[in-house]
């Protein structure tokens, strides 16, 4: 925890409402550049709400000057680095202070330290993380990736709740393992992707190969190429794999979109995931409508544009987070 002593005082500043925007975007930034530095984040805020809990009558009891003073010596605090200096009883104060306390007490250690899981969690935005044997994740929004504390020493397994992009660090003694709920996918390097979704379990494979099973002992495995994906079939109970497939999987990560005589329903169904939008249609026949486009890193706005360019006896109109289709026909 010494070697982040410097952002310390900056996780309280923001854990407190005390950040300006600026801090804000400077703490993301840190956060997102290695996985412990959001495990570190994440536990001070557990210290911050366990100080609530009955069993910690030592807090009520503070001497928040002389805490004060020692977290100043602890972190090396400068409060010419911030434009709100803290004051006593202020919420950055009294946190400084509890942290302090819970750690000489050993309280912060017994509940929180001592959890040997870490977490990457993407809860409203897109996450990119470096694992500690330098494979690069991007974890797509409202899902999480689970790891040991000791990943890497004797095994690489992480958990996935949710979407994911895998860069695998190459390693032929320690294959990498993606656990989720009902499957298991297992590398040695390569990239792929993977949904953990009950109801859509699948794996898109970019670069290398990769096995795919639901069972420990993989009798069921599939094994994937590049340009291949696994999809789970619930009436076979088993993966089936599909030879090129589409690539779109990924576009929720690269903002690329190839569509290849899809129909607006299916258009409009990808782009609603990766854009946070709902596309509504006055009329129902116009889904059935069909198109051959692609978008490489565009705004929805010049998506709009482009689809209204295409079909010219179509509307297409923003309102908030709807774009509301309208139209008779679309031939």
């Amino acid at each position: 925890m010494q070697n982040n002593n410097e952002h310390i005082n900056l996780i309280i500043k923001v854990i407190s409402g005390d950040a300006g925007a600026d801090e804000q975007k400077m703490l993301n930034i840190w956060l997102s550049e290695d996985a412990s530095h959001q495990q570190l984040f994440d536990d001070y805020k557990k210290i911050w709400s366990l100080s609530h809990k009955e069993i910690i009558p030592e807090i009520e009891n503070i001497d928040v000057d002389a805490e004060w003073n020692k977290f100043t010596e602890e972190v090396d605090f400068k409060e010419e680095k911030f434009s709100i200096k803290p004051k006593k009883r202020n919420p950055f104060f009294r946190i400084a202070a509890v942290i302090l306390v819970f750690i000489s007490l050993g309280i912060a250690g017994m509940f929180v330290f001592n959890n040997n899981e870490q977490k990457i969690v993407a809860s409203n935005e897109i996450k990119e993380a470096k694992l500690p044997d330098n494979t690069e994740i991007t974890v797509n929004k409202n899902s999480e990736i689970i790891f040991d504390k000791n990943f890497n020493k004797k095994e690489r397994k992480v958990k996935l709740k949710g979407e994911a992009f895998f860069k695998v660090a190459k390693n032929k003694e320690k294959p990498f393992i993606v656990k989720t709920e009902s499957f298991y996918t297992e590398v040695l390097g390569t990239q792929f992707y993977v949904n953990s979704d009950f109801n859509n379990r699948q794996v898109f494979v970019k670069e290398g190969t990769v096995a795919v099973y639901q069972y420990e002992d993989k009798h069921d495995k599939v094994v994937l190429h590049a340009g291949d994906k696994a999809v789970f079939n619930k009436k076979e109970n088993k993966f089936l794999k599909i030879e090129n497939a589409d690539e779109n999987y990924i576009s929720w990560k690269t903002k690329i979109f190839n569509f290849n005589d899809k129909t607006l329903k299916d258009v409009t169904g990808e782009l609603e995931n990766v854009y946070d939008v709902k596309f509504e249609f006055t009329n129902p026949e116009l889904k059935k409508c069909r198109i051959s486009v692609g978008f490489k890193n565009q705004s929805i706005e010049e998506i709009i544009n482009v689809l209204q360019a295409t079909f010219e006896t179509l509307t297409f109109r923003k309102k908030g987070d709807k774009i509301i289709v309208g139209g008779k026909t679309c031939k």
